[in-house]
C-alpha cells in the first residue's frame, strides 16, 4: 500500500486569528474565531475552543470561585478535569 498524498489530505485552515500577543511569533498566546463562530484560545500549543456562551460561563465560574473560595467545592470536579487535561 502506498503512502497517502499529504497534499491531498491537508485541510484548509478556516480559522481567523483576531489577536496574538507577539506578532509573527507563532508560539505566543493567540485568539482565533473558527468558521462556525466559536472562539479558540491557544496557550503554549494547547487550544481550547468554545462558544461565546461557554467562555462566558467559564468566566462566571472563575469569578464566582475567586469571590468566594467556599464555592470551589461546587465546581471541584470540573476544575480538577480542566487542570488534568489542560
Amino acid at each position: 500500500m502506498s503512502e497517502p498524498n499529504k497534499e491531498r489530505m491537508a485541510g484548509v485552515n478556516t480559522d481567523k486569528e483576531i489577536w496574538r500577543k507577539i506578532p509573527d511569533d507563532y508560539y505566543s498566546p493567540s485568539i482565533h474565531v473558527t468558521e462556525h463562530g466559536d472562539i479558540g484560545i491557544n496557550i503554549g500549543g494547547h487550544v481550547l475552543v468554545a462558544s461565546v456562551e461557554e467562555w462566558f460561563r467559564a468566566g462566571q465560574i472563575v469569578f464566582c470561585i475567586n469571590d468566594d473560595p467556599k464555592k470551589w467545592k461546587k465546581h471541584r470536579k470540573f476544575l480538577r478535569w480542566v487542570n488534568k487535561n489542560y
